[in-house]
Formats: structure tokens, sequence, C-alpha cells
């Protein structure tokens, strides 16, 4: 999607600053930052013995446990649903891209989803840092998750917003969504988003969806999105995502399609083959194409996951110092979850510390 502020603009030495600040936060983290326990707080670190990056991730669930704790209580009292807010989940990452047209870059992102029991079990609150594709327009999947890519539209923005739960079945969920994107100057957006599943076959699951959006950056806009998931044993996923994006701000209508394959390797590792194309009709048709391999792993624990990838890409632009043919891409990355949610996945009821 067309951004407000090109690439050259002052966003630029910026984006180096907030990455330098996100590692040294990390960094400060995990070598022992003190944090606050407390006995009787459910968001408090269970350990006070932990160390490095058990630590870490202590320290990470209770400030992000604590802030849905703060937050909710400006609506009642939280003494009565004081368990329930370890059912806040999250996950944060860092990454370092390369590729021959933007050379190195360093960033981060985080997804932090806060448990309201308080205002309610169909309202949560979400605070992250990501692009603009993943949290108005529903755009990217959770499974391209770090940052870095080439591939990506927009910078990362840290936001923060509430959603309510309006329907939540087997087959369909509906949502809707209001918030503030924290950038200079700040861009307000609403969003809802529908989706149906479809179980085609015993082994072939389609997801159909709509989000229609309002942002002060694009103005209004819909996104829908046909997607396909083949699972024919319980080591091998074949992909198929598919998203058109229409907004005031597009010339015509954005598009992108990706296939990927997924292989586990084991219990702690896999890969992923992955072919995405994207254009805009009225504009290049398409100005973006790229072959990825990605290897990911679980390190040191069940939670923390590094990727490595390398590819190339060919890339068209109406500015030629934009464009590029069968250039290569790399980088590297680490995956820090936590919460019931991620721990379900992985095979637990928990994963929070």
């Amino acid at each position: 999607m067309p951004k407000a502020f090109p690439r050259g603009s002052w966003r630029t030495p910026l984006k180096y600053f907030a990455a330098g600040l996100w590692l040294s936060t990390l960094l400060l983290v995990a070598t022992g930052a003190k944090a606050e326990d407390s006995a009787t707080d459910p968001c408090g670190s269970q350990s006070g013995e932990a160390r490095g990056i058990d630590r870490l991730q202590q320290d990470v669930f209770a400030s992000v446990c604590g802030t849905a704790r703060f937050f909710d209580s400006l609506f009642g009292d939280t003494r009565s649903y004081a368990d329930d807010y370890r059912e806040t989940y999250g996950r944060i990452g860092l990454g370092l891209a390369w590729d021959e047209l933007e050379k190195f870059r360093l960033d981060g992102n985080a997804r932090f989803n806060l448990h309201l029991p308080v205002l309610g079990e169909r309202f949560n609150a979400v605070v992250g840092r990501e692009s603009e594709e993943t949290y108005i327009d529903d755009t990217f999947e959770e499974y391209d998750y770090l940052p870095g890519s080439f591939s990506d539209d927009g910078e990362q923005e840290w936001y923060a917003g509430i959603n309510y739960v309006a329907d939540e079945g087997r087959r369909s969920s509906f949502n809707i969504g209001a918030g503030i994107g924290l950038q200079s100057p700040l861009n307000p957006y609403l969003r809802a988003r529908y989706r149906y599943r479809l179980l085609a076959r015993k082994d072939i699951l389609v997801t159909l969806r709509a989000t229609p959006f309002w942002e002060r950056e694009d103005g209004v806009g819909m996104t829908v999105g046909a997607d396909a998931d083949w699972s024919w044993n319980d080591r091998e996923l074949l992909r198929w995502t598919n998203a058109l994006t229409r907004s005031e701000v597009t010339e015509g209508i954005r598009w992108r399609s990706r296939l990927a394959y997924h292989h586990g390797l084991s219990v702690r590792s896999a890969v992923r083959l992955e072919a995405a194309i994207r254009g805009e009709t009225d504009g290049i048709e398409p100005d973006l194409r790229e072959l990825k391999m990605t290897y990911r792993r679980s390190f040191l624990r069940e939670w923390l996951f590094v990727e490595a990838y390398g590819g190339a890409f060919w890339a068209d632009d109406e500015r030629p110092a934009r464009r590029c043919s069968g250039c290569a891409l790399a980088g590297i990355g680490f995956d820090l979850m936590f919460g019931q949610r991620y721990g379900q996945a992985l095979g637990r009821d928990d994963i929070s510390p």
C-alpha cells in the first residue's frame, strides 16, 4: 500500500534509532533488569532465581499482564478476576535482514493481546509494533511474523487498540476494532473483520475474510481474502493465501498472492518454501516477485525460536533505484512467545512463566 512518507524522508534515520532502542531494551531485560515481584500479584514473576532468557520471558509477561490489569481497573474492581489476567498472551521478535537494494536493516516486532475480564469477556486490548498491513488491513499471516523482508510494504509502527468480539463460532468470527497508530502525526483507525471457515475436504480448510477499514492516512478501504490450507499428514502443509485491498489512495486494487510449503523436520524444527507475487491494477503489475526458503527451530527453550532465510526477488518501480532483477536477500531473527494461546499451539496449556 502506498505510504504518505517516502523511504528517503526523515523517517529513515528514525527507524535506525528505534531499532537500536528496541535491541537495547531487550538486552537490558535479558541481563537481569530488576522486576517487582509479589506473592499476591498473578502477573508477577514466578521465580526470583530465573536468569537470562527465562527472566526475559518472565519480565515481558509481567509487564504486559500488569498493563492489562491496570487498564481493566479503570472499569471496576479487578480483585475477583486476578487469575484471569494470566490469559494475556503475546510475542516479540527481532530480525536482521539484508538485500541488494536496502543492504542491512535491524528491526523488531511486538504483538501483545491484553485480557480484560472487568470490561467484558468479549473485549480485549492489543498493543504492538507491526506494519499497517498487519494490524489494520489484515493482509499478512500469523506465520510470517518476523520483520525485515524486502516484501514488507510499510515501516513497523507502534499502535494500540481495543477489540470487541461480536461473534466467535466454529465456522465464523466477527470482531470490531478501533485504535491509533503511534506515529507522527498520529494515525487513528477503525476496522471490522469477518472470517468464514469451510472444510472443503477432511484435509483442506478454506478461509474467506473481509476487512473494511478507515484510517487517517489511507481513508476508507476494504481488504478481501481467500486462503486454502492443505495438510495431507501431520508434517506437511501447503498454504495458498490471496488478498485484494482497495482504499482511497491506491491506484486501482492492490493484490498479492503467496504459495508456501511447510515441512516439519522434527518436533523442534521446520522449513518453509514460498513464492510470492504482488501488484496494483492501474499501477505496476506485478511490482514484486519473491522466492524464499526459511528454516525455523526452537532454541534453548520451546517458546524461543530462531529463523534464518534466504532467497531472491524481482522488483519493479517507477524509480530506477528501486528496481532489481534476481537480487539476493537473507536474514535471521528471534521470536519469543508467552501465554495460553501460543502454549496450546506448542502442545502445552500455557507457556507463561
